[in-house]
């Protein structure tokens, strides 16, 4: 073995043994602490919502009297309402405008009354921001304030969304911290200047979060404290950082729904993709021989990697139907780049070249078409996940993954593999190659240099 490909191999188990470890489905995660810091990491697969169902609701807009209603107004209140449940942390939702006034909301894994209530508060809600002046009358946070009664100083609008954040007080409790405009600002200082002793309330959808008393001037940045707790807090962050909805909307459906497919489709998706694997692996076994069989050990290897992929912990896939569609097809294309491969050697070899000269030319040869055919994938996966949505990302997602997983296993993982059999006489064997009644030439054996006679004359020649 030469000391490249050796090294290579030791990477090449090295990541394939993680992304086994990775894969097992009893995999426990990494829970360890260091540094006195806790480390909790878990490998799990994330589904989609026709795996393992979730939350639906359906929102009908709710605009308050000569409010107009438009097309844009919908668009822009379905933007709001899915950048707020991106922050939740729901993946694959599903938001969909329903005739002129409906918005559907779709949230797979949201199963527990907890999590439903507080989804729909989340994105639920207007999400109007108000500080009002209520002079000297302090009133009691938890409540909602009669609407028109007190003049409102400022609103969420003119909040700097990237001052917007999550902070602790002394005694370790949640309060949200945030900044102004300059707009903002100005007017904000001007008020509390004016209004040193007075009591300043800060209210959220008509509810009184708090109100603090004005000590000094205040002016770009600010504290709202309150009796919410850290999940509560993140969701007012939620709310301030992504604007009010434009138009209030009210629940008029809520539901939980199951997997549309069911664990008996789930398992006929994992059986297809079982039978597919086989299928290919058979099929390069039968007509490549040895080398078939090489890329069938890189197709294994590039099955667990893009699984382990999937399950990665810090931006993991979702599995929906069409994410599994896209992953079984990747499997079929990941021994393309094989088949060029091989078909170059076999030329090569008939035509009388060694192997090492015919793996060579295969792999230099054939780059070309790998290269162009996996780019184009990649672009049209590009243009579904940008113009696409839910299912479709899906699709695009997992296919893509797996064209830059296969580029890897089919250029690393199987040139190693190759190259390695060189110092073996298996490789000399015609029927092996599936060009029976070629013979295989021996690589030729390095000669040493000639060295010149003492008496000045030079060796003869064999």
């Amino acid at each position: 073995m030469r000391r490249r490909e050796s090294i290579t191999l030791a990477v090449i188990i090295l990541i394939a043994s993680v992304a086994g470890w990775i894969v097992w489905p009893d995999n426990p995660g990494i829970h360890a602490t260091v540094f006195d810091r806790d480390i909790d990491i878990d490998f799990r697969v994330v589904e989609g919502l026709d795996l393992q169902g979730g939350l639906q609701v359906l929102l009908e807009a709710d605009p308050a009297p000569g409010q107009e209603l438009t097309p844009e107004t919908m668009n822009a209140a379905r933007s709001v309402i899915e950048q707020r449940i991106n922050a939740f942390g729901t993946t694959e939702p599903v938001i969909q405008l329903q005739g002129q006034r409906r918005i559907v909301v779709e949230m797979p894994g949201v199963k527990t009354p907890g999590e439903r209530e507080r989804a729909v508060k989340l994105f639920g809600e207007t999400g109007l921001l108000e500080f009002v002046d209520t002079g000297s009358t302090s009133p009691t946070p938890g409540r909602p304030l009669e609407p028109g009664k007190y003049p409102t100083v400022l609103t969420g609008k003119n909040v700097d969304a990237s001052a917007v954040s999550v902070t602790f007080d002394q005694r370790n409790t949640p309060q949200v911290a945030f900044g102004w405009d300059a707009e903002g600002a100005r007017t904000f200082g001007d008020y509390t200047e004016k209004n040193v002793g007075k009591y300043l309330t800060i209210v959220l959808d008509g509810v009184v979060l708090s109100a603090p008393r004005i000590n000094s001037r205040i002016e770009d940045r600010g504290v709202i404290t309150g009796r919410f707790s850290l999940a509560e807090a993140k969701d007012i962050v939620t709310k301030l950082k992504y604007g009010a909805l434009p138009v209030p909307v009210k629940v008029v459906q809520q539901r939980e729904i199951g997997a549309t497919l069911g664990q008996d489709s789930v398992d006929r998706s994992i059986m297809a993709g079982a039978v597919g694997l086989g299928v290919v692996l058979a099929y390069m076994l039968i007509y490549y021989r040895l080398p078939g069989f090489i890329a069938g050990l890189a197709l294994v290897i590039y099955s667990l990697l893009s699984f382990a992929a999937f399950k990665n912990p810090w931006a993991p896939v979702t599995l929906t139907l069409a994410g599994i569609a896209g992953f079984i097809l990747s499997i079929g294309m990941a021994v393309d780049a094989n088949i060029l491969i091989f078909e170059r050697m076999k030329e090569e070899l008939r035509l009388g070249r060694t192997l090492g000269a015919a793996i060579e030319a295969g792999f230099n040869r054939a780059w070309d078409s790998i290269r162009d055919s996996n780019f184009s994938t990649l672009i049209t996966c590009a243009i579904l996940y940008y113009f696409g949505s839910g299912l479709i990302r899906g699709f695009a997602l997992t296919l893509a993954l797996g064209v830059v997983v296969s580029m890897f296993t089919a250029i690393v993982v199987t040139r190693t593999f190759l190259r390695l059999l060189l110092s073996t006489g298996v490789a000399r064997m015609p029927a092996l190659f599936g060009v029976g009644g070629v013979a295989v030439p021996v690589e030729p054996a390095k000669r040493a240099p000639s060295r010149p006679d003492p008496n000045g004359f030079l060796p003869a020649a064999n």
